[in-house]
C-alpha cells in the first residue's frame, strides 16, 4: 500500500527523531497500526543509519531556534504600555459578576423544591420554582406526561412535560402526573406530588 507525500514525511521525521508531543505520539500510534507506516519508519531508518552514523555529532547554537522563529513569523511587536492598570479593573468585573452569579444560583437554590415521582412510564421530576410560582417536569420515559392541579372540584389542567408552567400553584397543591392530555374530564394519575414550601 502506498503511503501520501505527507505520510513519508511524517516516517521520515519520526526515523530521524524530529517529532515531540503530540505529534510523535500520533507517529508512534501510526506505526503501531499501519503496516505500511511501519515499514516506511524502517525503511528510514536502515536508509539513514549509515547516512547518520558517519556526521559527528554537533549541537545548534543557542539562538538558532529564535532565527528561525523570526524568519518564520517576523519579530514580536512590543507596544506601548499605557498608564492604566487594566487587569486590576479586569479583575474586579469579573469579581463582581462572579458574587452576583453565585447569589443568583443561590437565590434560585433556596427556591426551588424538587420531587421525584416513580410513574410505571418512568421516573419523572418535578421542579417548583416557589419565589417565580413556575413548575417543570422532566420525564425520562418516551410518553409525554401532563400536569393536573387536583382541586376540590376535579382537576385542572396545567400542561406537558418539558414545558415551564405558570399558574396558580401554592403549598399543599396536589398535582397529578397523568399521560391524559387537556381533552381528558378525569385524568388517569400515574404519579403525584404534594408541593411543600420548606
Amino acid at each position: 500500500m502506498l503511503l501520501s507525500e505527507e505520510r513519508q514525511i511524517l516516517a521520515a521525521e519520526l526515523a530521524m527523531g524530529l517529532l515531540e508531543g503530540p505529534d510523535e505520539t500520533r507517529a508512534e500510534r501510526l506505526r503501531r497500526e499501519d503496516r505500511a507506516f511501519d515499514d516506511a519508519v524502517w525503511w528510514w531508518e536502515e536508509t539513514l543509519s549509515g547516512a547518520i552514523s558517519q556526521i559527528p555529532a554537533a549541537s545548534a547554537p543557542p539562538q538558532a531556534l529564535a532565527g528561525i522563529q523570526t524568519a518564520l513569523f517576523g519579530k514580536e511587536v512590543k507596544t506601548a504600555q499605557g498608564k492604566l492598570k487594566w487587569k486590576p479593573i479586569v479583575g474586579g468585573i469579573v469579581g463582581v459578576k462572579a458574587v452576583l452569579l453565585s447569589a443568583y444560583l443561590l437565590s434560585r437554590a433556596l427556591n426551588t423544591e424538587t420531587y421525584v415521582v416513580e410513574t410505571r412510564y418512568g421516573e419523572a421530576t418535578v421542579t417548583w420554582n416557589t419565589r417565580a410560582g413556575t413548575l417543570q417536569v422532566k420525564s425520562s420515559g418516551d410518553t409525554t406526561l401532563h400536569l393536573w392541579k387536583q382541586t376540590a372540584d376535579g382537576f385542572n389542567y396545567l400542561g406537558a412535560a418539558g414545558a415551564r408552567i405558570t399558574a396558580a400553584i401554592a403549598a399543599g397543591d396536589v398535582i397529578i402526573l397523568s399521560a391524559d392530555g387537556p381533552l381528558a374530564k378525569v385524568p388517569e394519575p400515574v404519579g403525584r406530588a404534594t408541593l411543600t414550601d420548606e
